[in-house]
Parts: structure tokens; sequence; C-alpha cells
């Protein structure tokens, strides 16, 4: 808040960076849906400026300036929450997570935090006792070293358990399949079959026999394709991504770029029967998967699925490439077809986004540059925005490349904390993964999750997480002698400020949003976020400890916290829970909403006493609703958690108004 005032003084100077002190003349005769007042407003726009008020009309922003100046949009029916200090940022943007891959989770074996054999073979077979009569098993989340432990191959400890029907396990990596002996045999492989271009089907040492270990994902794909229903349902990518949707309000993001590692065009159906429901609440930039066996003959495809498949929230302008794989020092793709492929793309307007990690011996970053090199002399420059994401190890030299090229890195920060690359790798190396180079070269380098990677810290989805670990560098698991915990390549530390940008404005360059998404900005849609804390006023190490109060896209409430809950807030859910045929009849609804106008009129007044009394008796009409059965359990309980949650609130406010010897009952 006192950031703001000074911001404010050489505002006056030098003419007014809040975009709302001159949009207040000008459209001072529209009237705004919804106001924000009272809080700490970082808009991150050009200026970095700071602000106190939002207004918000339809899905756009219409002010941005002080209390007094947001007055001139208030109406007759304009919401108005006042933030009482707290802090408004625009939406989180992550540049690079799976949301579809939530169908795992919610249709697949999830062995991820099993530890002993004992316990994968226990719980595979009561995953069969629960699905009787399925034609394949499909799960997530396997240890290869807790596999080979039994003196078995993988093939054979899996076969004992799953005899009769094929079963494929992925890694929380994705980058390796485990199968048993059904699904080799169901995929016609053997020891005489080829290794595919970029992919390993492991081999006994002795007899040449695949062990049951694929990896990569053009091995995976000898398997996976042949299976009984190798891809997740419509029904089930739509239910996955609703699931996505959930968390991701509730963490404050609401636009995503989504790299598909596979070809699905369930998903993209998925995409458009949601979009076309209106029932999309991000704004999703989709790249899809390019076959490393299939080079420039798969453009054609490409190109056909961008036609067919544009949303209002979704698209698909961008191509998704592995340069290399995880753990092993190799290329996937022959660096020749890379380069042909990646300028073919790059003329027919793709974006290229090209997933390089490698080690210290290895530079795939290097790789994946020549490529956009190549396809820049022979295309010529354009404002591609080609992306290259992971890059655990970065040479100095590429930094330089990747300014003159406008190649753009989507790092994960949270990795930045995980203690193995300096165990395993020395502290002192010149190449782990950088952050504050890219800033400094003036680089807009964009943050993800790479979500759901669930290995250790790699499952952190928490814009907070990254933004934290971006700042301290600090090892998020282990300590040393001196029960401090390490500081991990402390000169690629970056500043609250850049950590932000890259999960706002950055973000939105990534996906060509940044004209209408990543700061708040008169024109802009109203993706914002009302967190519990100023980021700017706490110690570093509590960033992560922060939490989403009220998440808004495109001027639509799609989350709040309970503890930030309002009577008109519970009205729309009464509405919806209408719309959706959780009462008996109207009356229901009708009266429900009656007791709420009320309530409305008297938080607008603050009148707390009269709120707790209202919200009360409405707690009493829900029981009578219930008894006699005209509501249905899950509205009930949803509106009761929220009435309770609502008068604990304004009790609190009220006792601390009047003293706590005030009777509120």
């Amino acid at each position: 808040m006192k950031r703001y005032f000074c911001l404010l003084l050489i505002v006056l100077l030098f003419s007014s960076v809040f975009t709302g002190s001159t949009s207040a003349k000008k459209k001072s005769n529209l009237k705004a849906d919804l106001i924000v007042k009272n809080g700490d407003v970082y808009t991150v726009d050009e200026n970095r400026s700071w602000a106190e008020a939002v207004a918000v009309r339809d899905d756009e922003i219409l002010y941005v300036g002080d209390d007094e100046g947001v007055a001139a949009f208030k109406g007759t029916d304009t919401r108005v929450i006042d933030l009482k200090g707290k802090m408004l940022l625009p939406g989180f943007i992550d540049s690079h997570a799976h949301a579809y891959l939530m169908a795992e989770s919610l249709f697949w074996l999830d062995i991820t935090n099993y530890s002993t054999l004992e316990e994968y073979k226990q719980a595979i077979k009561d995953y069969l006792k629960e699905h009787p009569g399925i034609k394949q098993l499909r799960g997530v989340g396997f240890n290869q070293n807790l596999i080979e432990s039994s003196g078995l191959t993988p093939k054979e400890w899996l076969a004992q358990v799953v005899p009769d029907i094929p079963a494929v396990f992925i890694s929380s990596s994705h980058h390796d399949i485990w199968v048993n002996s059904k699904a080799l045999e169901n995929a016609g492989i053997d020891k005489n079959t080829p290794n595919p271009q970029g992919g390993i089907i492991e081999r006994d040492l002795k007899t040449g026999e695949p062990t049951g270990i694929f990896r990569e994902f053009s091995a995976q794909n000898l398997v996976i394709s042949a299976l009984p229903q190798p891809d997740f349902t419509v029904q089930q990518f739509k239910e996955a991504l609703l699931a996505f949707q959930e968390m991701a309000a509730k963490n404050g993001v609401t636009s995503v770029f989504v790299p598909v590692h596979y070809p699905t065009e369930n998903l993209l159906k998925a995409f458009e029967d949601l979009d076309n429901a209106g029932k999309l609440t991000l704004r999703y930039d989709l790249g899809l998967w390019a076959d490393e066996t299939k080079g420039t003959e798969q453009i054609g495809r490409f190109k056909e699925a961008r036609d067919n498949y544009q949303g209002e929230l979704y698209k698909i302008d961008t191509i998704k490439i592995f340069s290399d794989g995880v753990g092993d020092n190799q290329l996937v793709w022959d660096q020749d077809i890379l380069e042909e492929t990646v300028a073919a793309l790059d003329k027919e307007g793709f974006r290229v986004y090209i997933h390089a990690i490698g080690n210290q011996e290895f530079y795939p970053s290097g790789n994946s540059l020549d490529a956009f090199e190549y396809a820049a002399e022979v295309n010529g420059k354009r404002d591609s925005r080609h992306v290259i994401t992971h890059l655990d190890w970065v040479g100095e030299d590429d930094v330089a490349r990747f300014r003159d090229l406008g190649v753009i890195p989507v790092p994960q920060p949270a990795w930045f904390g995980n203690d193995w690359y300096a165990d395993v790798r020395g502290e002192e190396l010149k190449n782990l993964n950088r952050m504050n180079s890219y800033f400094e070269a003036g680089i807009p380098v964009a943050s993800s999750s790479d979500f759901p990677s669930t290995s250790e810290f790699l499952s952190d989805f928490r814009p907070f997480t990254g933004i934290e670990v971006g700042i301290t560098r600090l090892d998020r698991d282990k300590t040393d002698q001196t029960d401090l915990k390490k500081v991990l390549w402390p000169k690629e530390k970056a500043s609250l400020e850049e950590m932000i940008t890259s999960y706002t404005i950055n973000g939105a360059n990534v996906i060509f949003a940044e004209d209408e998404r990543g700061s708040i900005e008169v024109g802009k849609k109203a993706d914002l976020v009302v967190l519990d804390k100023n980021l700017f006023e706490i110690p570093e190490t509590e960033i992560n400890e922060t939490k989403v109060l009220l998440n808004l896209f495109e001027g639509k409430e799609v989350f709040r916290d309970p503890t930030f809950i309002n009577a008109f807030y519970i009205k729309t859910l009464v509405e919806q829970f209408e719309e959706d045929g959780e009462f008996a009849n109207h009356g229901v609804a009708r009266s429900l909403q009656a007791h709420l106008d009320t309530v409305v009129r008297l938080e607008e007044r603050e009148a707390a006493k009269r709120v707790i009394k209202h919200m009360q008796r409405f707690n009493q009409l829900l029981d009578k609703h219930k008894k006699e059965g005209v509501i249905s359990v899950d509205a009930y309980n949803t509106l009761k958690t929220f009435i309770d949650s609502l008068i604990k609130k304004w009790k609190k406010d009220c006792k601390e108004d009047f003293g706590s010897q005030v009777d509120i009952e």
C-alpha cells in the first residue's frame, strides 16, 4: 500500500501511469459490473505501477486507478468488493502444463506413493477386483529400481500379477513405460523388433528379449497404439479438463499452454465440446506432438487440425518436439531431420515448442537453437516466438543466442530448489538452470509447472512455489550441517518483480496474448486474482504459503475461498443450483434469493449484526427445505458450508467493531 503512494508521487510528476486516471474521464458514462477497491493492485504494466481500484464491465477492465476515481463507474447494479488492503494481481499463466493428464489420476491406477513391491501387488489386485471384466490395465507412477529389485525382469514381475490382459504403467516423468508380457504379445514385439527413431526398447543382455521397459514416446507408442483403448475417451478428457480447471482456479491460474505428448483427436474434440458449451474457465493454447519418426510428412495433419480446432477459449498454433530424452545422453531426433522439420513448420506459421533437458556434457538447447537458426536462414526472421522448455543445462553462450534468435526459454522454477543438482553434479558447475541471466539479457522468460510431474517437488503446480524458489534458490529438501538450507547457484536468483512477470505478462507473450492478458490495464481481459497477503511485504521464504482468495477469469468468478465469501456470491450459487435442477421447484430458489437480496444490501452498509441475524434465518430456511426434501444433499451441504463461513466472518468483524461482549447470537 505504502509502495503505491511512493509511485503515485512519481506519477504526478511525470504524467499518469494509472491508465484508469484518464480513462475515468473518457468512460465515466459507463457503469461497471464489478468494482474492487481499497487494495494493493500490482498491475505488471510497462511501468510496473500500483493502484488501489479496478472496475470491470462484461469481460474487460474498464478502469485502473485510485478509490476516488473508481467511484464514477459505480451504478445501481454494480457489485463492489472491498479488498481491505489485500493484494490484486493479474491471473497467473502457466506456460507448460499437461492439463489433460488429470485423466490419469481420475481413470488409471496411481501407484506413485507406494514404496514396496507388496504394495504394488496389493494395489493392482484391489483395482482389478473393483473393475471386473476390464480389457486392459493402465497405471502411473512406477519405480523401475523397485521393480528390478525383485530379481525378475519387469515384464515377468507384472505378468505374475496381471497375466491375462495387457498392463501398461507410465513413470511419473512420462518418458518410460513398464508393461507385462501380454502387452508385448498384443503389440507383436519381440527381440527382433528394432528400436524406433529416438526410442529405446530395453533388452535382456543375454537373450536380447524385451524386459518390459520402453523409453521415450516413439517406443512407448509401439505398445500403446495396439491396446484395446489406446487413448482416453472424449468424455474422460472432458471430466479431466473440468477437474484441472478447478485446481487451476484455486491456484490463481487463468491461462495455460498445454503441450500434448501423443496424438489424440479425442482431446481436441473434448476441448471443442467444452468450449461450445461455455464450460472452459481458462485460456488454453495447445501444442500438438510431432512424431520424430515422421518428420515433415505430418505437417499436413497439423494444418488440418489447426483449421478444424479453433475455439473461443482454445487454439492450436504450436507443435511440440522432444529434442532429448530423460536420463540418457541422446537426441531423440536426427539433427538434419529436426532442422528440416522446424523450418517447414516455421514456414507454415507454426510456433515450435521444444523439450530440452540435457546435462553437463550434452546441450540439447544448442541443437534446438541450431534448428531455429536454420529456420530463420531459410524462411527469414519473423515474430515466431519459438520456445525451448525445461533447460536444466544452458551454456552462457546460449543465453545470447536465445536473445538474438528471439527464442523464449520456459523453465520450471520449482525445480531450481531440488538439491539433486548440487549433490550429483556439483554446486559450482556453470550450466545449471538459469533465470537471472535471461532477465539480464532482456529475454522474456516465462515460468511453468510441467504438471503433473509427480517426482518429489516436481509436482508443484502452485505459481507461488516457483516464485519463491526462483527468488531464493533454496534447496527445498535437505539442509547442510549448520541446519541452514543451501542456496543453489545464487547468481541466478531473480527478483520478486521478475518472477511475477514470468508468470504473468511474459506468459501472455508466449501465447501471443500480451495485448489482452498478463497485466491489469484498461481494455484487457479481467483475469484477476486476490491474494491473502502482499507478496512485497512478507519474507521471501513465506511466499509459498500465500493463498488465493478470489479468482476472476474474464470477469467471472471461478474460485472464491470460503474465508472471502459474501452474500452475492452465495446468491450466484443458488442461481446455478436452480439451473442444474438441484431444487424441487422455483419457489425454493426464490425463497432463498429473497433472504440473500436483503443480506447483499446489508453487507454494502456493513451492518454486521443484521447480516448475522438474516444469515441465521437463512440457515433455518435451508434446514426446512432439507427436511421437506426439496433441495439436493449437495446443494444443501455447499450452501450450509458457505453460510456458516459467512456468519463466522461477520461475527469476527462485529466483535472487532463493538467488542467481544456484544450479543450477536
